[in-house]
C-alpha cells in the first residue's frame, strides 16, 4: 500500500517543523488517533489507532519509531502494531518533506505499508482509498492548526 500528497500550509517550515514534534497537536490532525504519547523525546512514541475499514472496525496500538530527521526539512518514522480483536498488523514508513515555496511551506507526505490479517483481506485498492482519504484529512487539519 503507498499513498502521497502534498499539503500546502501557510507558514514556514521551521514552524511546521516545530508543530510537527508537538505531539497534542498531532492527535488532532491525524485522523482516528485516538492518543499518542512520548516514550523517547523525538524518538519513541505510541498511539492508538481506531479506524472503519469497510466492514472491519480496528483498534491498533502502535509503536513509533523515529528512523531519520534532518530538522527542519526531513523526518522519517515506522510504525508498527496489531490489533489483537480481528489480528490485523500494520507496518508502515512514512517520509514527511518540508520545503518552501512562495513564502509558505509545501509538506510532502509519503506512506508506504503492510497490512496482514482480516483487514489485509479487503483488497489493495480499498486500503489505498482508504489511506489517501486519510491523508487528505490530516492535510486539512494540519493546515488549520499551522495557520489558525
Amino acid at each position: 500500500m503507498r499513498a502521497a500528497r502534498e499539503i500546502a500550509i501557510a507558514t514556514t517550515p521551521a514552524k511546521l517543523w516545530t508543530l510537527l514534534w508537538d505531539v497534542p497537536r498531532m492527535v488532532e490532525c491525524m485522523p482516528g488517533c485516538a492518543e499518542a504519547k512520548e516514550v523517547a523525546p523525538q524518538q519513541r512514541y505510541t498511539a492508538r489507532m481506531i479506524q472503519k475499514v469497510g466492514p472491519i472496525r480496528l483498534s491498533v496500538p502502535l509503536d513509533v519509531e523515529i528512523t531519520s530527521s534532518e530538522p527542519p526539512r526531513r523526518l522519517a518514522l515506522q510504525a508498527k502494531g496489531r490489533d489483537p480483536a480481528i489480528g490485523a498488523e500494520i507496518s508502515m514508513q512514512v517520509t514527511l518533506e518540508i520545503s518552501s515555496r512562495e513564502g509558505a511551506s509545501v509538506l510532502a507526505v509519503v506512506a508506504e505499508g503492510r497490512i496482514l490479517g482480516t483487514l489485509g483481506s479487503l483488497g489493495h485498492g480499498v486500503i489505498e482509498r482508504k489511506a489517501g482519504d486519510m491523508l487528505d484529512e490530516f492535510g486539512v487539519r494540519l493546515r488549520k492548526a499551522a495557520e489558525g
